[in-house]
Formats: structure tokens, C-alpha cells, sequence
């Protein structure tokens, strides 16, 4: 193979594997390979934080915050959780969870007089989060504060959804969903 030759291998199967590269076919989300979107679900996000209000709600997952709307304010609601006593049965039927929400970034005062917390089990029964009192729901959360609370219940062992309702209204603005294992 002469000198002039080796250049000219080399660009044509540099060329071969860019073309390669090139005439991959685009991605896809996977929502396109199985159908539309159904009307029930809130419109997935590409990126960035959820956003939520009661009439238009956001579903996340525990670490995943939500920005949520309240009348013309907006608060960052983070899920953490949950946490299990460390006596917890490996294998039990019912689990005493902690959830920790920080509430922070409000953009005006956030009025929360009103606000709850509820889970819902994968049976469909609702359970109620306690808020523990060393930890209280603020009546306002106001910019530049952040808040922490620790809310507790117990629940069957398996998949739930934690939802804040920030008003005390009857539709909830975000909800995050979670899974109390055992095992």
C-alpha cells in the first residue's frame, strides 16, 4: 500500500462510520410507539420542574419538587420519603411512614391556613398525614422562609400518592407517588 493510499483508507472508513452515525434513526419518545396520550393524565414535562395548581394538578415522585400555584403566588413543594422506624418488620403487613415536605421560594406570601396533606394506598383508601407539632403548617409561607414539616401515618405495605391540597379545597394542586417496602 503506497503512502497516498493509507490517508485515503483512513478518511473513507472515517467517513463509513460518521455516515453510520448519521443515518441512525432520530429517538423517539415512547409514548409515540404506544398510542396518544390519555386525556386522564397531566401533559407530560420535557424537563424542568413540575408546576401545579387545583386546577390543573402535578404528579411527581418523592425528591422531585413541584412549583405550586396558589391564587397569584407560587411555593416550591419538595416530598421526601418515606422513612421507616427502624423496627420495621422486614415484611410487614402495614408501615408506620415519615414523610419530610419543604416548602420554599414562595414568590408573595402563600396563604396555607387552609392546607393538607392526604395519601392515598394502592387499595384506594385514603389515609391521613398528621402533621407533627413540632413541625407546624405555617398560616402564611412568605418569600425568603423555607419550611419543613413531618408528617406521619400508617399505611398497608405497597404503592401510594401523597397529595397537598393548599387550600383545603377538594382538588389537589400535586401529588407524589411512593412505595413503602418491607423486604
Amino acid at each position: 500500500m503506497t503512502r497516498t493510499a493509507r490517508p485515503a483508507l483512513l478518511v473513507a472508513t472515517g467517513l463509513i462510520l460518521l455516515s453510520g452515525c448519521a443515518a441512525a434513526p432520530a429517538a423517539t419518545s415512547s409514548a409515540a410507539g404506544i398510542g396518544e396520550w390519555p386525556s386522564f393524565l397531566p401533559t407530560p414535562t420535557a424537563a424542568g420542574l413540575a408546576h401545579g395548581s387545583a386546577a390543573d394538578p402535578a404528579m411527581s415522585y418523592a425528591g422531585s419538587p413541584v412549583i405550586v400555584a396558589i391564587g397569584d403566588a407560587e411555593v416550591l413543594v419538595d416530598l421526601e420519603g418515606p422513612s421507616y422506624p427502624a423496627d420495621t418488620k422486614v415484611g410487614a403487613d402495614s408501615v408506620h411512614c415519615t414523610f419530610r415536605v419543604t416548602l420554599s421560594g414562595a414568590t408573595a406570601g402563600v396563604d396555607l391556613a387552609g392546607a393538607a396533606f392526604d395519601l392515598l394506598d394502592n387499595a384506594g383508601t385514603v389515609h391521613e398525614l398528621v402533621v407533627d407539632p413540632a413541625t407546624p403548617l405555617p398560616k402564611v409561607v412568605r418569600p425568603g422562609r423555607t419550611v419543613e414539616l413531618t408528617l406521619t401515618t400508617t399505611v398497608p405495605s405497597g404503592e401510594g400518592f401523597v397529595r397537598f391540597y393548599p387550600d383545603g379545597g377538594p382538588d389537589a394542586a400535586a401529588g407524589w407517588d411512593y412505595v413503602a417496602e418491607t423486604d
